[in-house]
């Protein structure tokens, strides 16, 4: 009997969604394999439909019935506006899951100022 390989994803959870621009960030997801089989995943978590910003692609192995929690760092876009958050998970380069989390990324962008030093002439 073929087991088809299936992921379950529980959470994907960041802090406040609201980042600097170019900011380094790292997004927590639970992924749960509710097969009877282990299985080697491949994941990536991006910003955007056009992939503003990504995890790039990273392997997983998930036991049979097993759970666990994933790490993706990841830099922000330095573009403001709101990105929606994709987590992508393909078995043998076959995409199982396309999750989209509840709340988007919003980059802002803080005004700030640089002062080189002052001269008289």
């Amino acid at each position: 009997m073929k087991i088809k390989p299936e992921v379950k994803i529980e959470s994907l959870k960041m802090a406040d969604p609201t980042f600097e621009g170019g900011e380094h960030k790292t997004a927590r997801a639970l992924l749960t394999n509710p097969t009877a089989k282990e299985f080697v995943y491949t994941v990536e978590l991006y910003l955007g439909v056009g992939k503003a910003a990504t995890s790039g692609t990273g392997d997983i192995t998930i036991a049979a019935g097993g759970s666990q929690y994933v790490d993706f760092g990841i830099d922000m876009p330095v573009a403001e506006g709101p990105y929606p958050v994709y987590l992508d998970v393909s078995v043998a380069g076959a995409l199982i899951k396309h999750y989209q989390a509840t709340e988007d990324v919003v980059i802002e962008i803080s005004p700030d100022i640089s002062v080189g030093p002052i001269t008289w002439e």
